[in-house]
C-alpha cells in the first residue's frame, strides 16, 4: 500500500503544476496589442505597376483594390481609413509622398 500512497502524492502535485502553467491573461494581452497595432496601420494610395491607382495597407504585398483614377482610389482609401480609425498616405506618380492625413482627408468646402 505504500506504493499507492506515493502515486496519490504525485497526483496531488500534478494539479499544482497545471495551475502555474495557466497563464491565459498573458495571451489576452497579446490579442489586445494586435488590436492596437491594427488601428495604427496606414493605407497607401499609389500608382499600380500595370497602370491606374491602387489602395494598399502598409507593408501589404497585394492591393486591396485597383482604380482607373487617383480620385477614385483616394475616395475608397478615405472610407476605409475612417472606418479603421487610421490614416491615408497619398503618393505621386513618381512614388514620393504627397500627403498624410489621419482618418482620410479633410472635406473641401466650395
Amino acid at each position: 500500500m505504500g506504493l499507492f500512497s506515493k502515486k496519490n502524492e504525485t497526483q496531488k502535485n500534478e494539479p499544482e503544476k497545471k495551475t502555474t502553467a495557466e497563464k491565459k491573461p498573458a495571451t489576452e494581452k497579446t490579442s489586445d496589442d494586435s488590436k492596437k497595432g491594427h488601428s495604427n496601420t496606414s493605407y497607401f494610395v499609389s500608382p499600380h505597376p500595370d497602370g491606374g491607382w491602387q489602395v494598399k495597407k502598409a507593408n501589404a504585398k497585394k492591393a486591396l483594390k485597383r482604380f482607373d483614377t487617383k480620385t477614385e482610389a483616394e475616395d475608397y482609401a478615405k472610407k476605409v481609413a475612417k472606418n479603421q480609425g487610421t490614416s491615408v498616405v497619398r503618393q505621386k506618380k513618381d512614388g514620393k509622398i504627397q500627403k498624410k492625413k489621419r482618418g482620410g482627408f479633410p472635406s473641401v468646402q466650395q
